[in-house]
């Protein structure tokens, strides 16, 4: 099982291939809310989103003969475009599946980044069950993307990175889609500071981790109907859920409207061009989800690697 130290050696391996994305103060968001809010824009990461820390830990951490067999993934877009760019930083194959509604910008990214891509399926089960399929006919390495420790640790550095910066942090917003990223998150913090408060954000159409806490147990949705695609998650790992349970005090809900209020509110008042999967941390401190006022308020933006054609329909939609 991942641990704290396990986060700290992918920190001192990761962070020098990353870029800083330094907290942003958004002077809108506290005037609204009654608090301090600072956005940590992973939409401006390499690759678009936060994953790559995730995607290198692991590169990193595959055996010699893993590494010259090479991986196999699934995704629906910014997990492989992470470990695409981080396989090639390190000369390994990368083979990427790919559901057939995947956004065309993260299927190209993806390929540009040096993957082999396959599109298959229609949902999250179907992309696991293709990859591991690939693992075993081609002897690739498969990557879980969210039940492996050493994601879960590369993906924590984030919530080190955000208690270095402002050790005052009083509240984290982290979406949730698996679990991985908010695991490693929440478990950066609270062994730094347990006094954080760590709340997930999960659209309300695509809410297994919600309904698997409120049951204290894995539940599995039979459909999933969201504009955040990188959270449309059908269940949550089984390691990202035995750790959100140790270490987030709350997951809230959003709906579609508020994530695309979010989305915009972002694009016009922070000038920042975030996906509506990190957009939904945004949309529930708008929507005062959980009446906080008087907070050090950090809300993550996991990525930026949004359709323009999809956008253009928000934009749309809002303006009539």
């Amino acid at each position: 099982m991942v641990n704290y130290n396990d986060i700290v050696k992918a920190y001192s391996k990761v962070t020098k291939y990353k870029n800083t994305t330094s907290l942003q103060y958004s002077g809108t968001l506290g005037r609204m809310t009654h608090n301090k809010v600072f956005l940590k824009p992973e939409n401006l990461q390499l690759t678009g989103s936060f994953k790559l820390g995730g995607a290198i830990n692991v590169m990193m951490n595959l055996t010699e003969k893993q590494q010259k067999k090479g991986v196999v993934t699934c995704s629906a877009g910014n997990w492989a475009q992470a470990v695409a760019y981080a396989a090639g930083l390190f000369d390994i194959r990368s083979v990427i599946v790919m559901a057939e509604h995947a956004s065309k910008t993260k299927i190209s990214a993806t390929k540009g980044y040096g993957a082999e891509v396959m599109i298959y399926g229609q949902n999250s089960n179907d992309v696991i069950s293709k990859a591991m399929d690939i693992a075993d006919t081609d002897g690739l390495t498969y990557l879980s993307p969210f039940e492996d420790d050493d994601l879960i640790a590369g993906h924590g550095t984030i919530g080190l990175e955000i208690i270095k910066e402002k050790p005052d942090t009083e509240v984290v917003f982290c979406p949730v889609g698996g679990g991985a990223f908010i695991s490693g998150v929440a478990m950066a913090i609270k062994e730094n500071n347990p006094q954080v408060r760590i709340i997930g954000v999960e659209p309300e159409n695509a809410n297994a981790m919600w309904l698997s806490l409120q049951q204290d147990k894995i539940i599995e949705k039979e459909q999933i109907d969201t504009i955040a695609d990188g959270l449309a998650l059908k269940k949550p790992g089984e390691k990202p859920f035995s750790i959100v349970k140790k270490y987030v005090d709350e997951v809230v809900l959003v709906t579609e409207d508020e994530i695309k209020k979010a989305l915009i509110f972002l694009l016009e008042r922070a000038k920042l061009l975030v996906e509506p999967s990190g957009a939904v941390t945004v949309a529930s401190i708008i929507a005062n989800k959980l009446n906080i006022k008087n907070k050090e308020i950090v809300s993550i933006l996991s990525g930026g690697n949004v359709d323009l054609d999809k956008l253009n329909i928000f934009l749309k939609e809002e303006i009539c």
